[in-house]
């Protein structure tokens, strides 16, 4: 649609003077105005002018306007260039209309974009959203919800692809980038590794941000009765972290300074459950992370061969984290795995508790 910009001055009809110039006789003036005033510009010769003199108007469009009319003109207003004679002093306007084809805003010759919906919001060149295809999948980006698809992926009608080629497409996927040899182990997440899966030794009970890396507990105890924490009355430095991922330095700072070898640390430190050889025995938090899953733990242990965390007189489960020379910390598993509460600084590290060992990978 083109738009008409009306400055006052197209309130100013032609204005024609019967009354010579006294400075020179028998001329007279011309007087152009323009609007917009950054419309263009009106190529002319102010005079003075005699009588009879026939001049020329020429009226030039900038970007984005084009002339549409000379407002003292009924008729033939829009010639351009106008012939005009000079029988009276002439005051006009030479009117320029905007161009803009679909109403963005925009100037047609600047609009990248000349059918934009109407109403629709749109960019520095005139596009909307509907409009533009940042990564060339074929779905505008208006509709896409996966905006940084891998060039030549085929994606669905909401732009996204399926990388993993499991059957999840990525607005839904997790885990995007699972083996082609693990897509059939996938959960509805599209991931194969999740909380409570049996692998890599035993039952996933903790997964880091990246769902690729986590903890697995073993799906047996160790030893057949309870077990000491040992060195009571002896600091073992260093064998104070608490947090996830601390487990392993603390098993082997306790067996550093620990000597005897009938420890929970010892005995965790030595399984080669599974297969493997790396296990250790869990932090303070790796120990509550298990407890809070230990119903699904015990549940995929018992599909597995493995057995139940022990509800006896010896539910207590040690940590590999010490509260001081006389106490170490404990998760109670007798309330089952509802995740009542953290680990404990109760019992004496010569008291006689469980264990279960843990392993990353």
């Amino acid at each position: 649609m083109k738009y008409l910009f009306l400055t006052s001055s197209f309130y100013l009809f032609m204005v024609l003077s019967g009354c010579r110039d006294d400075a020179v006789p028998g001329s007279f003036y011309l007087s152009v105005q323009v609007s917009p005033d950054s419309a263009g510009s009106v190529i002319f010769n102010k005079g003075p002018h005699l009588e009879g003199t026939e001049i020329i108007l020429n009226a030039v469009a900038n970007d984005n306007y084009e002339f549409f009319a000379w407002n003292h003109l009924r008729d033939d207003g829009a010639l351009n260039p106008l012939p005009v004679t000079m029988n009276s002093n002439l005051n006009t306007v030479a009117i320029f209309l905007f161009l803009d084809n679909d109403n963005d805003g925009l100037g047609d010759s600047d609009d990248v974009c000349l059918n934009t919906p109407y109403g629709e919001s749109v960019n520095a060149e005139g596009c909307s959203a509907s409009q533009l295809d940042g990564d060339n999948d074929g779905v505008s980006d208006a509709l896409d919800q996966c905006p940084d698809t891998i060039l030549g992926e085929e994606v669905d009608e909401m732009g996204c692809g399926d990388t993993d080629g499991d059957g999840l497409s990525n607005l839904v996927d997790i885990c995007p980038n699972t083996p082609e040899a693990e897509i059939g182990n996938i959960n509805n997440h599209g991931c194969h590794i999740f909380l409570g899966s049996y692998r890599e030794g035993g039952v996933v009970f903790y997964l880091d941000e990246t769902n690729e890396h986590g903890l697995v507990s073993d799906i047996q105890n160790l030893g057949e009765v309870g077990i000491v924490w040992g060195c009571y009355g002896t600091e073992i430095y260093n064998s104070n972290g608490t947090s996830i991922g601390t487990g392993a330095q603390n098993t082997l700072d306790i067996l550093a300074y620990c000597n005897e070898d009938s420890t929970a640390a010892f005995y965790a430190a030595n399984s080669v459950s599974q297969g493997y050889d790396d296990w250790f025995l869990p932090s303070h938090d790796e120990l509550d992370k298990m407890h809070c899953l230990s119903e699904v733990i015990d549940s995929i242990s018992a599909l597995n061969g493995g057995e139940d965390f022990v509800f006896d007189d010896h539910y207590g489960y040690w940590s590999s984290t010490q509260d001081d020379e006389n106490f170490a910390y404990f998760q109670d598993f007798k309330s089952g795995g509802n995740c009542t509460n953290s680990p404990e600084s109760y019992p004496k590290r010569y008291l006689y508790l469980s264990v279960r060992a843990v392993r990353a990978f």
